[in-house]
């Protein structure tokens, strides 16, 4: 059950980027357990540099499951994955939204790229 959530929460972050800017697709409804929008960007931020480590099921060199690595990913952010998935659900209908917590996520991934880019000093 966890895996298939899992899958769908994958499958729907990297299909964020195809729906259609023009409304909202989703019930703008809050969730009482709605995840704060930084800490919902923080956490997208970790997801995403989990998939750039990973190949197929499991992650780059390693034999754990990729959704057992998101299951602690959110767990570690104290979110339960239906909390994560109901949160995503809502930030998504603001597409608008959607693509500035994007536009902070790259800045991010760059930056950590950078620093994982720089030499080594003795």
């Amino acid at each position: 059950m966890v895996k298939q959530g899992a899958i769908a929460l994958v499958l729907a972050l990297a299909l964020a980027g195809c729906g259609h800017a023009s409304g909202p697709t989703a019930p703008r409804e809050k969730p009482r357990d709605l995840i704060p929008d930084a800490a919902f960007t923080a956490l997208l931020l970790e997801m995403h540099a989990i998939e750039g480590a990973r190949g197929g099921e499991h992650l780059m060199g390693d034999s754990i499951p990729v959704w057992k690595i998101y299951a602690g990913t959110f767990a570690q952010f104290g979110y339960s994955q239906e909390q994560v998935e109901r949160s995503y659900a809502y930030y998504h209908a603001d597409p608008k939204g959607m693509v500035l917590r994007y536009d902070a996520i790259i800045d991010s991934l760059r930056a950590r790229s950078q620093q994982l880019s720089k030499p080594i000093e003795p």
